[in-house]
């Protein structure tokens, strides 16, 4: 989910504790529970830092990975319980921690309903678990939350408030994984040899899919029951030399670390040769946005590569003369 998502789900965790009466009649408790859980609810994105010293590439391939894994959900809620309890030591350290660990796994629970999904399951398996049945964003999420806050506001008790707000998404949660598998039930139908990904959008009645064989990829999207095929990609020759030479490029070995049905294109520019390798997952109308790219001279050399999202031409070419310039020798 994205950060306002995750900020939301904490104040609501917060509202929803003061349906114990122990803690809605102690504010210092109650505060305290507000802090661990507005915190654990955004800990697991703390990962971010490693974009700022380890560069956009090394986070595309680690964020939701360790951050999000079995053992990182007990230590952030411990962490963060023990820092709080510095400074509220007459609370109940267990309360506080409970509802800490609750926002904390909650983080991971709802990242994991997407389509990026995350390593949850370390150290385990490294496997990355997505049961894409909701969007990176849902404003029906978010517009429950809202109503929650405005009642809580108004004088409601928010325990008693979050506690039907919560009841509501779970029906709603529950109603969107049922219309996935429907739809995938109804993409399967059509063809017997491959697999489907399905792949939310924010409305119920439209969702996007990729359709993988061993040699090619189909996009298309879900309105109804009407399949609406919208793209057909051949599948990359991996021994091309073009692809090969791109291959070694750390920007794009971060990117397929967490990428899936990923697809290789390439074209002529002034100064040699681009290429992109694009998730299918992540299509706006005629765009994939989320992609590792590599410039190669003539020869087949790296020039400057980047790998993460990109919505505008204008954007990447910064990007790419950003890396050009970091990559020049002093």
């Amino acid at each position: 989910m994205d950060t306002s998502t995750h900020i939301a789900i904490g104040f609501g965790l917060a509202g929803l504790a003061n349906i114990d009466p122990a803690i809605a009649s102690n504010p210092m408790l109650a505060q305290a529970i507000l802090l661990g859980t507005v915190i654990g609810s955004n800990a697991p994105d703390f990962d971010y830092a490693i974009k700022l010293f380890k560069g956009n590439g090394m986070y595309t391939e680690h964020h939701r990975g360790g951050s999000h894994s079995l053992p990182a959900i007990i230590l952030w809620s411990f962490t963060i319980s023990a820092l709080i309890f510095i400074f509220y030591n007459q609370i109940p350290f267990m309360s506080l921690l409970f509802w800490t660990l609750l926002a904390v796994s909650v983080h991971v629970g709802f990242d994991i309903l997407n389509v990026y999904g995350t390593q949850a399951g370390r150290p385990f398996t490294k496997k990355w678990l997505s049961l894409n049945f909701i969007p990176l964003f849902d404003p029906i999420i978010m517009f429950g939350h809202w109503i929650g806050f405005i009642l809580w506001l108004a004088g409601v008790s928010p325990g008693i408030t979050f506690m039907y707000v919560y009841i509501v998404l779970a029906i709603y949660l529950t109603l969107r994984y049922i219309i996935s598998v429907n739809k995938r039930n109804l993409l399967y139908s059509t063809k017997k040899a491959g697999n489907f990904t399905i792949i939310p959008s924010m409305s119920l009645h439209k969702w996007d899919f990729v359709y993988e064989t061993e040699s090619d990829y189909d996009v298309g999207s879900i309105i109804g029951k009407e399949i609406l095929w919208v793209h057909h990609f051949k599948k990359s020759d991996q021994e091309d030399a073009i692809v090969r030479a791109s291959l070694a490029d750390k920007n794009v070995q971060h990117f397929l670390a967490n990428s899936k049905h990923t697809h290789t294109m390439y074209f002529s520019t002034s100064s040699g040769i681009e290429v992109r390798w694009i998730d299918l997952r992540f299509r706006h109308k005629e765009h994939y946005p989320y992609m590792a790219i590599v410039k190669l001279d003539p020869a087949l050399n790296i020039l400057a590569s980047y790998a993460g999202w990109v919505h505008h031409s204008r954007k990447l070419n910064e990007k790419l003369i950003t890396e050009t310039k970091k990559a020049m020798p002093l």
